[in-house]
């Protein structure tokens, strides 16, 4: 396996996963915030390609909702790419092509014909040869105006783990027998030394908390975040330098609260920003302030900057949903600076608006409640709410219908797999044009409806034919009388307070 993957982990396939920050809506919403002129119409065609798809579930999820778009997702992993294409079938999409193709190959082929490429989990995961690769990949395709999406192991904040990633790899190399029962040893022993409080172990105040996440994350997912054998962290200013040889420009970060000032730094740090004149050399110092592990960038080729008037105008035309119900949402987010209260005279009736459903940023901004807040207050809001994945920017109405259509099919072809598995968790909204996780229960009641049935009986009859029960108050319930009441109830709980959001947000 050595030979093909060229250091990347094989014999053992990546976790199935969507990820929200590659949607053409959020890539869109942020770019304007910062003043560039995106490269696709939401409403109509564009061409995105995801570089190292793993098992392609976000490009597979975004081609449900853009019936109007052309998505290539590209990985070299044969067992990935056969399941993604699997899906592609069931769910009929005809807009995505799954390749397996290795960077150098693909970059040969096509035209200048890509509007966005998303590079999530790449590039501090492959060798120098193959970033050069992406590079040259990036010149041929991207077309000017382009949008690139890259995300990477950030330096300083990476430095505190780095240790640790060496105990795991060494101690997994050490081993003999099946990978996942390596990589369970490895965080076991991890934990043992943390417990002697010794050397590095004792000035590494996060690492029991770090520790405690890999406890409940897969082997996949440590093994293809960790055990490759490129891994490498990265100051922002170098990830600038090399892309500038693709004629790319950093835009600004993809999640819309990085680029709030106010809850990154303490006041008296922006001075002293203020006086790098680089903007590569800037980012690296706000990274330096804020000890960042991880950072999710925008890069443009060339794209036009937006007018003052221009990015108001796209910025209040722009629509927003809820992603949860309105009691849901926080009084108080943390941010780098501390704990942020969030005014729930403010909060309140603007979740109170989202909840009946998808208003324009001008049309909340003119609601008495919230208009002596003033636009602006509003807009910091929903940027604020939409990191937190608890809002996020609509498609234009513009197309809905259409999409509504290829979702829904999508979306058949997901409940139904949950007959069989907890794999696919992931359906496709045709309002946001982007991805609406639920957990297989919530599945299976949404596939009950559809069909027909009897939501508990259906629920009942797929689990315990898996052997599987449920709990209640953590002690596992015995016997099926027992079950289906508590599945009775959890349907209710489902119908009264989940199903009115996977409604309003076309999935349900």
């Amino acid at each position: 396996m050595q030979g093909w993957t060229e250091g990347y982990v094989g014999g053992i396939g990546y976790i199935h996963a969507f990820y929200r920050e590659l949607s053409p809506a959020l890539l869109s919403f942020a770019l304007t915030l910062r003043g560039w002129r995106p490269p696709m119409d939401l409403s109509g065609p564009f061409a995105c390609a995801e570089i190292g798809c793993g098992h392609g579930v976000s490009s597979a999820v975004l081609a449900g909702c853009h019936p109007d778009a052309r998505f290539e997702a590209v990985d070299f992993n044969p067992g990935h790419i056969a399941g993604a294409q699997r899906l592609a079938a069931e769910a009929g999409l005809g807009n995505a092509a799954f390749l397996e193709e290795s960077f150098a190959n693909y970059a040969q082929g096509g035209a200048k014909d890509l509007d966005i490429v998303t590079l999530h989990g790449v590039w501090s995961w492959v060798s120098a040869e193959n970033r050069a690769i992406l590079v040259d990949l990036l010149k041929r395709r991207l077309k000017p105006g382009g949008l690139v999406f890259v995300s990477y192991n950030a330096l300083p904040g990476t430095l505190a783990y780095m240790p640790l990633r060496r105990v795991l790899v060494e101690h997994c190399a050490d081993r003999t027998g099946p990978l996942p029962e390596r990589i369970e040893e490895a965080v076991a022993f991890a934990s043992r030394l943390t417990a002697l409080n010794a050397g590095w172990f004792a000035q590494a105040d996060a690492l029991p908390a770090r520790l405690d996440s890999l406890k409940r994350k897969s082997p996949n997912y440590i093994a293809h975040e960790y055990l490759n054998r490129d891994w490498t962290a990265f100051y922002h200013a170098d990830v600038a330098r090399e892309l500038a040889a693709a004629k790319l420009d950093f835009a600004g970060p993809a999640v819309p609260m990085e680029q709030m000032d106010e809850l990154s730094l303490p006041p008296d740090a922006l001075p002293l920003l203020a006086e790098a004149r680089d903007p590569a050399y800037r980012e690296t110092l706000r990274d330096l302030l804020t000890n960042r592990a991880f950072r999710r960038d925008l890069f443009v080729k060339g794209a036009e900057r937006l007018t003052a008037a221009e990015r108001r105008d796209r910025l209040r035309a722009t629509r927003f949903a809820l992603l949860v119900s309105p009691d849901d949402l926080p009084e108080v987010v943390l941010a780098p600076v501390g704990r942020v209260p969030l005014p729930q005279d403010l909060h309140g009736p603007l979740a109170e608006a989202l909840a009946a459903g998808t208003p324009t940023l001008a049309e909340l901004a003119a609601l008495p409640a919230l208009a002596r807040h003033g636009e602006e207050a509003v807009l910091r809001a929903l940027m604020i709410l939409t990191s937190l994945a608890l809002v996020a920017p609509a498609l234009p109405e513009a197309g809905q219908a259409a999409r509504a259509l290829q979702a829904d099919r999508f979306n058949a072809a997901i409940l139904e797999r949950n007959r069989r598995d907890d794999t696919l968790d992931t359906l496709a909204s045709p309002v946001l044009g982007s991805g609406v996780a639920l957990s297989r229960l919530e599945a299976l009641f949404l596939l009950a409806r559809r069909n027909g049935a009897d939501p508990t009986a259906t629920a009942w009859e797929t689990l315990s034919a898996d052997g599987l029960t449920l709990s209640r108050d953590g002690a596992r319930l015995d016997g099926e009388e027992a079950n289906v009441a508590e599945l009775r109830a959890r349907f209710d709980r489902f119908t009264r307070l989940r199903l009115p959001t996977l409604r309003r947000l076309g999935v349900a």
